[in-house]
């Protein structure tokens, strides 16, 4: 499976599992300039930006945690994306506190399916 393939397999499952915890789907994948945002979801008053990174165990083993790849370029990309995402959906946003989460997916290697999902809800503030 291709890269593109996995980290949308892992934004599905991260979906998922965040929907199954009470938390309402707003956007995938939402584009500006500065990046994406993988996922946008509310979970009571506070609009919640999240970063997916999902990686095969054999890769996970290899590489590390996908987590740490969520630099300060990343994370400012982020913000910057989420200001534009609330400035366009005023209606949609209004009265919502940002918060910046994010879901490691990991995979079996052959059959693609979940085997471990880590969530860290404030993964950091800007």
């Amino acid at each position: 499976m291709d890269r593109l393939k996995l980290g949308r397999r892992g934004e599905y499952l991260a979906r998922l599992y965040l929907e199954q915890k009470g938390f309402e789907f707003i956007r995938a994948n939402y584009r500006t300039f500065h990046g994406e945002i993988d996922l946008i979801m509310r979970e009571n008053d506070e609009l919640v930006f999240l970063e997916v990174k999902t990686r095969t165990m054999e890769s996970a083993r290899r590489y590390g945690r996908g987590a740490l790849k969520i630099d300060e370029n990343k994370r400012r990309a982020l913000y910057f994306a989420a200001t534009q995402f609330m400035r366009e959906e005023k209606v949609l946003t209004e009265g919502l506190v940002p918060r910046f989460d994010a879901v490691e997916i990991y995979l079996d290697e052959k059959e693609q399916t979940r085997v471990h999902v880590l969530y860290t809800p404030c993964a950091f503030n800007m």
